[in-house]
């Protein structure tokens, strides 16, 4: 099986997420940016991360999904980090433009991240330890269990030995 774990991220905190989940696929995670959408039909798992901006996935995120081709029963999953709130929609969102280009979604995950608003202007706090390790646990546990359901049960074939004579008589 052949898994991308493609992201975007602008404070490393997706990144992080990502690294997570593939580590779970057995795979590396790659940028965005780097991924070629012509590729894509080459992989039978797609997984797409994002932060959540305005309530929704980052528009080149949507802008990168809008130029893939059409992956009719291809499998994807997504994730996504956010500093409160936002991740069901991002999710739906990331799930119904992935399932438009004929995808079947088999399920997502989320964490909180680093904030950029609140880390410049109140304390550290917030910034500390995000994604945490029980959340990057939890993307390596959705890595597993992708992995597990795009399993395909290969046939098994007795092995034939050539050159090897039948006992002699």
């Amino acid at each position: 099986m052949k898994a991308l774990v493609a992201y975007y991220s602008e404070s490393d905190n997706t990144k992080k997420l990502a690294d997570a989940l593939a580590f779970g696929l057995g795979t590396q995670a790659v940028r965005l940016e780097a991924v070629d959408v012509q590729t894509l039909s080459s992989y039978d798992l797609v997984c797409m991360g994002s932060p959540v901006q305005y309530g929704g996935p980052a528009q080149r995120v949507r802008d990168f999904i809008a130029r893939m081709p059409t992956l009719s029963g291809k499998s994807c999953a997504a994730f996504c980090t956010m500093h409160a709130f936002g991740d069901r929609n991002t999710l739906q969102t990331l799930k119904t433009l992935l399932e438009a280009k004929g995808m079947v979604y088999l399920g997502g995950c989320s964490a909180l991240g680093w904030s950029r608003l609140i880390a410049n202007f109140g304390p550290r706090i917030f910034n500390r330890g995000r994604p945490n390790r029980e959340e990057l646990t939890r993307a390596e546990d959705l890595g597993r269990t992708l992995m597990a359901k795009m399993q395909v049960e290969q046939p098994t074939v007795a092995p034939t030995v050539q050159g090897v004579e039948g006992p002699r008589r």
